[in-house]
């Protein structure tokens, strides 16, 4: 007997630039998919139609992420992020907060099916990262479906 064993896993990597685009801070974070999130992904499924999870926002909160949240503790600023799919069930979204963009003490991220407000996918806290306001922040989602 061959029995399916399937997940959803992901993680985010975070990219701190200075204003000559030299790396000054990164981070690897495994992240927790919240209740809304495995709704949307299953009504994705079974309905179609469901917005995608391209929007990243990042904040100031420090809240332990919970199962039952739906945004951020303190949201600072969201981005479009570009989608692509690096293998068969791998996606990827990548979000660049450019200089004077969400500018601050960052030390949250989630993602979103929408420009604001909408349903968080995911969301996960992790020690401060200063941005100052010439720096660029990217923050690349990634989601393993196996």
């Amino acid at each position: 007997m061959n029995l399916e064993v399937a997940g959803l896993k992901g993680e985010f990597e975070i990219y701190l630039y200075d204003s000559e685009k030299r790396l000054k801070e990164y981070r690897r974070v495994k992240n927790i998919t919240v209740n809304s999130g495995f709704r949307a992904v299953c009504d994705m499924m079974g309905l179609g139609g469901v917005s995608p999870f391209n929007y990243c926002a990042i904040g100031t909160g420090t809240t332990a992420p919970s199962p039952s949240d739906t945004a951020l503790a303190n949201e600072i600023a969201r981005v479009l992020g570009g989608y692509t799919r690096t293998a068969d069930n791998v996606w990827k979204n990548d979000a660049t907060f450019g200089a004077g963009v969400g500018t601050g003490a960052i030390t949250e991220s989630g993602l979103f099916n929408a420009s604001t407000g909408g349903t968080m996918l995911c969301r996960q806290t992790f020690p401060v990262i200063n941005k100052g306001a010439n720096d660029t922040l990217v923050v690349t989602w990634q989601y393993t479906l196996s």
